[in-house]
């Protein structure tokens, strides 16, 4: 007697063949599943909208400040001030370019305009400034540009 199988390799049966995968693939299911059901990596919509919410409120409030600070003499804090000016309105554009991108164009909280108008209305501000010309026109319409900016983010906020 041979201790060898003569009839060649050992067959599986096919319906044992594809069990090991199955399986693998039954609990790869269930983990998604579990992982999906129970929020792990998911991003928290409340707690997103609470953390932009006050941090508008943080940059707009800064904005308005330092709007309301700035001289119409031209002191010569005057291009400091512009220069926040501009980096709290950059702030705000940012959140609203973060809410645009978690929920596309329908998450877009102010529309570009608003910052376009801002900004060339900073530039010529401080080219004026610079050149030693008056700057109270200027002045009034960075304020309104402003004023209407916190319009805007007063409704995003439910604040009447």
């Amino acid at each position: 007697m041979s201790r060898f199988n003569r009839g060649g390799y050992n067959t599986v049966m096919r319906s044992n063949r594809y069990r090991p995968i199955v399986i693998i693939v039954l609990v790869l299911i269930a983990a998604f599943l579990i992982f999906q059901f129970s929020g792990f990596g998911a991003i928290d919509e409340v707690n997103f909208e609470s953390q932009r919410n006050a941090k508008l409120r943080s940059e707009i409030q800064n904005v308005v400040s330092n709007t309301n600070s700035l001289s119409r003499l031209g002191a010569t804090s005057t291009s400091n001030m512009l220069g926040k000016i501009r980096q709290y309105v950059h702030g705000i554009e940012v959140i609203n370019d973060l809410n645009v991108s978690m929920y596309g164009e329908v998450g877009r909280l102010y529309e570009q305009s608003v910052f376009d108008g801002i900004y060339a209305i900073i530039e010529a501000y401080d080219a004026k400034l610079s050149s030693g010309q008056k700057v109270n026109d200027s002045l009034a319409s960075l304020t309104e540009a402003i004023d209407q900016l916190v319009l805007l983010t007063n409704k995003i906020l439910d604040i009447a």
